[in-house]
């Protein structure tokens, strides 16, 4: 039989942030697969605020939850495969729902039949920046010959000793 959760969890969810309430995910910190910060971890288990003020690449599937979360100001990558979410509550009513073991439960495969990864939801395609040296020459692949001359990725003149930046698309 399939486990309920998986389609339970993001009911709640949205229905407590419909609410513009405050959800909080209850998760078995033990559970195999499961990616949070274990100094925050009591008794095997930590308590997630995931509203959508508190997080950033907020992603739900049939296997997992995972998002982006400050921790003592610092940044955290968290992945929680279904099985390890014990509760998700409302904070300010402190109605929600919690999950039983299911022993004999199966969970299903992502939206795209294949189980979701923690590796493959740590890449990510955004533009990053790189420190250059000043004198460095960069090895662009098309060396300019596919810019206008509107082009404003040009970098700005030097006036100072520090690292240059450069957008890399």
């Amino acid at each position: 039989m399939l486990s309920k959760r998986p389609y339970l969890i993001p009911a709640f969810y949205q229905w407590i942030v419909d609410q513009g309430h405050v959800p909080h995910l209850v998760v078995d910190a033990t559970t195999d697969g499961v990616m949070v910060p274990q100094s925050f971890v009591q008794d095997g288990r930590i308590q997630l605020n995931v509203s959508p003020n508190a997080v950033r690449d907020f992603h739900i599937s049939k296997t997992a939850i995972s998002f982006e979360a400050r921790f003592g100001g610092k940044p955290e990558y968290i992945y929680v495969p279904m099985p390890a979410i014990i509760a998700i509550v409302d904070r300010d009513s402190g109605q929600g729902a919690s999950f039983v073991d299911e022993v004999d439960a199966s969970f299903p495969d992502d939206e795209h039949g294949q189980v979701a990864s923690p590796a493959a939801k740590k890449s990510s395609s955004r533009a990053a920046l790189h420190a250059l040296d000043g004198n460095a020459k960069t090895d662009d692949s098309d060396n300019g010959a596919n810019k206008s001359d509107d082009d404003d990725d040009d970098p700005p003149p030097s006036g100072g000793g520090g690292p240059k930046l450069r957008v890399i698309k």
